[in-house]
């Protein structure tokens, strides 16, 4: 297939066109129907703005749409194809000769990849944020089931003060709810019309961006052609950051588990649909799962790294360097949308052993109990603190006195006033946002791939 930019006869050499290529085809080949959406949007413009005529853009988008309807959302590319653009454009104008030579007027290369992958983004940032609010009706109910089991926190990996189980799972519910917040705020920067920007230095023609960006489900325009071409890596990196705030608490989470399923602690039992066993050591039941959660958290660290890496220092105005951020984005989903599956089965599937607990606590724990006692009686806190530290060996503990610990925890967030009825109330209304955007975002691209 000859190149849309080739000039002359002169074959690009064989070497430099597969490392030119990488592995960038393959990601394409699941970015068709962002291609003929946004095709399909731009010819609708043209024949708006007077450069083509009803009965061309009509062939071109029919033509567009069989495409789609052939192949669906998966095209098979190879490196000779160079990228999806530049096979739909030849198949187009395989199909219906110079009129499809015509769909490239007003556009780049450069603005139909921001275009698509920022089509990719808004549609993986919306299924994941469902998946993550999902995840957390699941630790809700996870916290009806085992929440007022006590548990100790740590600090230093040493007893510092009792809480309970749904202590330990508000403070991963409230943290998500901050990486929704977060992922939000991308999603409206990224949720802006590039196509049209050209190569980076606008287009002489007078475009409808805002047609196109309404077509597209886009909030708005991204006016300036060298702001947009700048965003390619920068945005990738923002969402890719948002990905990692989500699985970075899913690590902690992770070593907390592991921690909490060691052989001197056994605080939470496990049942063989999440654990492996060992080929040689027969009482094995290796919580391994949540190992993997470990690595592939610092998995995404180094795909961040990476995408900042490529695009610090670069020029102004496109350069190819930000071709191998691509692939760094889609892993990043694909691993983040596959850790929120395995922590539902995982939260279906743990049970927090009581008695394990109880009989592990240290008298120490009870200590700043204590001496906020003290405190009520009428010491200073310095003078009950050293007065709490002499008499730890006295304190007794017992199942009472255990949930005489708790009730005594009355400030905000604490043991006693968690308010996981607020949570449900937030998650409704996220859940009520995100389910709308989808919704809104689905019917657009169904609108424009099947003419519904």
């Amino acid at each position: 297939m000859a190149k849309v930019w080739q000039k002359t006869n002169e074959q690009l050499d064989p070497v430099i066109e597969k490392y030119e290529v990488g592995s960038d085809y393959l990601y394409d080949s699941k970015l068709v129907k962002y291609e003929i959406a946004a095709s399909i949007a731009h010819a609708m413009q043209l024949e708006k703005i007077g450069v083509i005529d009803r009965e061309e853009k009509d062939s071109i988008i029919n033509t567009l749409r069989k495409i789609h309807e052939k192949y669906g959302n998966y095209f098979p590319l190879t490196p000779e194809d160079e990228d999806i653009h530049s096979k739909i454009e030849f198949l187009l104008t395989e199909e219906i000769g110079d009129i499809g030579k015509k769909l490239h007027t007003g556009r780049s290369r450069n603005d139909q990849v921001i275009t698509i992958m920022r089509l990719f983004e808004k549609e993986e940032i919306l299924g994941i944020s469902l998946s993550l609010i999902e995840l957390l009706e699941y630790l809700i109910k996870l916290a009806d089931r085992e929440g007022k089991k006590p548990l100790p926190g740590y600090t230093h990996t040493k007893q510092a003060m009792l809480v309970n189980v749904g202590f330990w799972i508000s403070g991963f519910i409230e943290s998500a709810l901050d990486n929704i917040k977060f992922i939000k705020a991308v999603y409206s920067i990224i949720n802006t019309n590039p196509l049209g920007s050209g190569s980076g230095f606008g287009i002489p023609l007078e475009l409808d961006r805002e047609y196109t960006a309404k077509l597209l489900d886009f909030s708005g325009v991204q006016s300036s052609p060298m702001a947009v071409q700048n965003s390619r890596g920068k945005y990738e990196a923002w969402v890719v950051e948002s990905l990692w705030n989500i699985m970075n608490d899913f690590s902690r989470m992770a070593q907390d588990l592991l921690l909490f399923n060691m052989d001197e602690l056994l605080y939470v039992k496990t049942n063989e649909k999440i654990t492996t066993g060992s080929s040689i050591m027969p009482q094995k039941k290796n919580f391994d799962v949540l190992e993997l959660i470990r690595a592939k958290t610092n998995v995404i660290t180094s795909y961040l790294f990476a995408i900042k890496s490529i695009i610090n220092g670069l020029p102004s105005g496109y350069n190819r360097d930000t071709q191998e951020v691509k692939e760094l984005l889609v892993k990043s989903f694909i691993i983040t949308r596959d850790t929120i599956q395995v922590l539902k089965v995982i939260t279906e599937n743990i049970e927090f052993d009581e008695e394990a607990v109880i009989s592990k606590l240290s008298k120490g724990i009870f200590a700043t109990d204590l001496a906020y006692e003290l405190v009520k009686e009428g010491h200073s806190f310095r003078d009950a603190y050293r007065l709490a530290a002499q008499k730890i060996e006295e304190i007794q503990v017992t199942d009472s006195f255990i949930q005489e610990s708790l009730k005594r925890r009355v400030s905000l967030g604490s043991p006693l006033t968690i308010d996981f009825k607020k949570y449900k109330n937030i998650i409704d209304k996220e859940k009520k946002f995100f389910k709308e955007s989808q919704k809104k975002f689905s019917e657009c691209m169904e609108n424009l791939l099947k003419n519904i």
